[in-house]
């Protein structure tokens, strides 16, 4: 096991949280035994990461690898997903082709069932290696932007279908070109089955709403944006604000997409 300095303003992609050691799992085992004591961080582009937080870690390059198994292709849970998604394309395989549109590493991606509109990550896994045991998908809970996976994921293996679908490529580049391009972490809330969260933050005024140097996006209600000196605490007392007002005016409990540390 090794530890390892990062600056979270940096390595974050919504440049939030400091500068911090954390330990780096090397191996299967002392992810699993860091996971009883530490919270888990990816490459943290869905993640608001508190300065105070302590306590974490993230799984070493023995993680990183794409193999082909003849019926399927497995892939270590730190794979970053456009490393994965050109995979993919060059060999002419389908069933991923949003993941060329979304930042992060496949075990995170996994973790959220994370995908761009109907697409969904679920779709293309046939099981997943939690701690040091497969599990088949269809054992898994798989729903809207979430997993019940309870534990720390290693590996995925993926379907192999023939036939990488440019037109979706293209579908989900257009679909990218209405999103900010200053530091955030994505859709800051999950969509509500009644309206999605966007339009609910433009319809009570949210959308560019600013404390300090965080900010609801003008471009995208959605996202939770960065405008250049952006604090922990601005960004979740705009998050406390959202589901207050959303709650009050719509009786609309908007529930968040990102993950947040918040430490001690």
């Amino acid at each position: 096991m090794i530890e390892k300095t990062i600056d979270f303003r940096y390595y974050s992609s919504i440049r939030i949280g400091g500068i911090k050691t954390i330990k780096i799992a090397q191996n299967v085992n002392e992810a699993i035994e860091l996971s009883k004591t530490h919270t888990i961080i990816g490459r943290a582009n869905n993640t608001l990461i508190s300065p105070n937080a302590k306590n974490l870690f993230c799984l070493g390059d023995e993680f990183d690898y794409i193999h082909d198994n003849g019926d399927y292709i497995e892939i270590g849970a730190k794979s970053n997903n456009r490393k994965v998604f050109l995979y993919f394309k060059e060999k002419n395989l389908g069933g991923i082709e949003f993941l060329g549109s979304l930042p992060g590493s496949i075990g995170g991606t996994i973790k959220m069932n994370a995908g761009m509109k109907e697409y969904e990550i679920k779709d293309s896994i046939i099981s997943v290696c939690i701690n040091d045991d497969w599990i088949e998908s269809s054992k898994i809970n798989f729903t809207y932007r979430h997993s019940n996976i309870d534990g720390i994921i290693t590996a995925v293996r993926f379907k192999k279908r023939n036939g990488f679908m440019s037109n979706l490529e293209l579908l989900f580049k257009e679909m990218r070109k209405n999103q900010p391009r200053e530091p955030s972490l994505g859709s800051c809330f999950k969509n509500p089955k009644e309206i999605p969260a966007g339009k609910l933050l433009d319809m009570v005024n949210l959308k560019g709403f600013r404390i300090g140097d965080m900010s609801f996006s003008k471009k995208h209600a959605n996202f939770l944006v960065n405008l250049g000196n952006g604090s922990f605490d601005d960004a979740i007392e705009l998050i406390n604000i959202a589901q207050n007002t959303i709650y009050k005016k719509y009786k609309i409990n908007l529930e968040p997409e990102i993950i947040i540390i918040k430490g001690e």
